[in-house]
């Protein structure tokens, strides 16, 4: 039998679902056309350059931003690398 403690911090655990769902700050930056044009997408308080997305548009950008992040999260859950909170 498991003890209410052991139980609160086994229904404490954060997941995949639970990283994805924090309120992360996007920064969408215009690339210069001499440099292909389009968009960067990013996460300024995880790391400007930890977790990106490109697009042509600001929405494809963004997009491309949240499928890395959920592979990267996935690597970092994996690994036990991702203990932050925003």
């Amino acid at each position: 039998m498991l003890s209410a403690e052991c139980i609160s911090k086994k229904n404490m655990k954060k997941d995949i679902n639970y990283y994805m769902k924090l309120p992360y700050m996007i920064e969408v930056i215009p690339i210069p056309d001499s440099e292909g044009g389009g968009f960067t997408a990013r996460f300024p308080e995880i790391g400007r350059f930890a977790i990106t997305g490109d697009g042509e548009t600001r929405e494809e950008a963004i997009d491309n931003l949240r499928k890395t992040q959920k592979e990267r999260f996935k690597e970092y859950l994996k690994k036990g690398e991702i203990e932050w909170t925003i």
